[in-house]
């Protein structure tokens, strides 16, 4: 009964008689290892060597040297020689937040870094978005990365065009991604047409219910996949459980699909 409550409350085993979740220190950057023996070093309080380190951590003794130079490394460890044995004792516990620090200033020089190289990445990844090119993205983070790709350098007044829209096999999710990136759109002023499917009459109520508003007219009874354009840029999106996406990029596929979706739009009913 004891280890069921025990387990419901996330309280880790104790390591050298601490009894602490080692998901805290795991957090800030230290491995389940290394979050162990130090908990188990803490406890100790000396300089001690191997064999009381593995008894008080519990890991496999081919690991704890491995490990130790680790925590040396991090400066939550310090070493001494006796008797030609090497001997550990923890760093202060304050030493954390100074770990915790350094590695905060570390990403910053790491985030000026990519400041500076940026600009070489975003031309060289312009010239290969001139040539044709096809990706294939699955899930809903999927769809999420092509529909960064299709609104976020949109400017105001420029469009996106929907040939084929629908519920989806999970509607839920479908009006959620949806209406993150249709509020998106009208935030930024990108006019945005929809094809809908004549089966998608509720849903496209259910959108207008959460401050979702685009052009719209129906045309189709049911479509398997839906087409979003916008400039040199196109995605066939299938929104099975699990949505697959090829987005194509290429001025030409794109011009041709938004001039069928111009030809459409003329007969469709609103």
């Amino acid at each position: 009964m004891l280890k069921n409550k025990t387990a419901h409350l996330n309280i880790g085993p104790s390591y050298g008689g601490i009894n602490m979740d080692i998901s805290l220190l795991e957090s800030v950057g230290l491995t389940s290892s290394e979050a162990k023996v130090y908990l188990a070093l803490l406890k100790i309080g000396d300089f001690t060597s191997k064999g009381e380190i593995l008894k008080q951590s519990g890991i496999a003794p081919s690991k704890v040297y491995h490990v130790l130079e680790k925590l040396l490394a991090k400066g939550l460890v310090s070493t001494i020689i006796k008797n030609n044995v090497r001997h550990f004792m923890a760093a202060p516990p304050s030493r954390i937040k100074e770990y915790v620090g350094q590695k905060q200033k570390q990403l910053r020089q790491e985030e000026a870094t990519v400041e500076k190289v940026l600009p070489e990445l975003e031309s060289l990844y312009a010239s290969f978005k001139e040539r044709a090119t096809a990706e294939v993205f699955l899930g809903w983070k999927g769809l999420e990365t092509v529909y960064g790709s299709l609104i976020n350098d949109l400017k105001k007044g420029e469009k996106v065009y929907v040939l084929g829209a629908s519920q989806g096999a999970d509607e839920e999710k479908t009006l959620r991604f949806f209406k993150k990136y249709g509020k998106k759109c009208m935030d930024q002023g990108v006019l945005v047409r929809m094809l809908y499917n004549e089966t998608a009459r509720p849903y496209v109520k259910k959108m207008r219910k959460e401050g979702v508003y685009h052009q719209q007219r129906f045309l189709f009874k049911n479509t398997p996949v839906e087409i979003a354009v916008t400039k040199g840029v196109a995605a066939i999106v299938m929104l099975k459980q699990d949505p697959l996406v090829i987005l194509i990029r290429d001025k030409e596929t794109a011009d041709s699909f938004i001039a069928f979706f111009n030809e459409l739009w003329k007969i469709a009913k609103a």
